[in-house]
């Protein structure tokens, strides 16, 4: 086990959902002509009581909504109707419900969809005295370039230590971090590392008692969002 079990220990508190069991978040941006669409779908035979809210970079509520979905129903939002346009308005959107949901993300540019993802797999409580891991893929190379987000989705501060390889498993930038509640950060591979045809690899995420969530974004060729909810130990 690495040091960031030892600062995680120290963070890591239990909670309940206050609107129910099942906690999900996803990346959101509403910078640089960005906006989101959210499509909230039940997968019960029972009525889902849902709660989103979205926070700035710096954690701070942005916007929050309840409302009810029917059995196997849906429900979409426009996050441009409600949150501003705005230099810190990135980072993080949760959502709470009492049943499984299904998220589809339909992620626009200048009014035009771009990316699509979607979001089935809840947001976990950790154990303290585990490691686990979020990995993604990133490239410089060519005209690509790629953006990571880490977002805290609670309302406790989390701890995590991320881990940047060159495909031949040089360490180009490690750093642990700590984040506030519902406060995220972006890491700028472009302006770190400029472009060359060997500048890709596995970004690593490390965590344990709570998850932080992470977001790959890949623009230079247009713009995909991709949300990474594959936590392995």
């Amino acid at each position: 086990m690495r040091r960031i079990l030892v600062l995680a220990a120290m963070l890591a508190l239990g909670g309940v959902l206050a609107c129910g069991q099942y906690l999900y978040a996803f990346y959101y941006d509403r910078s640089g002509g960005q906006d989101l669409e959210m499509n909230f779908l039940c997968t019960m035979p029972s009525p889902a009581q849902v709660r989103v809210s979205v926070y700035d970079a710096y954690g701070t509520q942005l916007w929050t909504r309840s409302q009810t979905l029917a059995p196997y129903g849906g429900a979409f939002v426009q996050l441009g109707r409600y949150v501003p346009a705005g230099d810190a308005h990135w980072g993080v959107a949760t959502v709470e419900s009492d049943v499984p949901l299904v998220i589809g993300l339909e992620y626009l540019l200048d009014g035009e969809l771009v990316s699509i993802d979607h979001i089935s797999q809840t947001v976990p409580e950790l154990d303290p005295e585990e490691s686990y891991w979020l990995g993604g893929y990133w490239t410089q190379v060519g005209d690509a370039a790629t953006g990571i987000v880490v977002m805290n989705p609670w309302n406790d501060a989390v701890a995590y230590y991320i881990t940047i390889y060159r495909q031949d498993g040089v360490v180009l930038y490690e750093e642990e971090l700590g984040l506030g509640p519902h406060e995220s950060t972006f890491y700028d591979l472009d302006g770190t590392f400029g472009h060359g045809a060997y500048l890709w690899g596995l970004v690593d995420v490390e965590m344990a008692g709570k998850a932080v969530v992470v977001a790959v974004e890949y623009y230079g060729r247009g713009l995909e969002v991709d949300n990474i909810t594959q936590y392995y130990y």
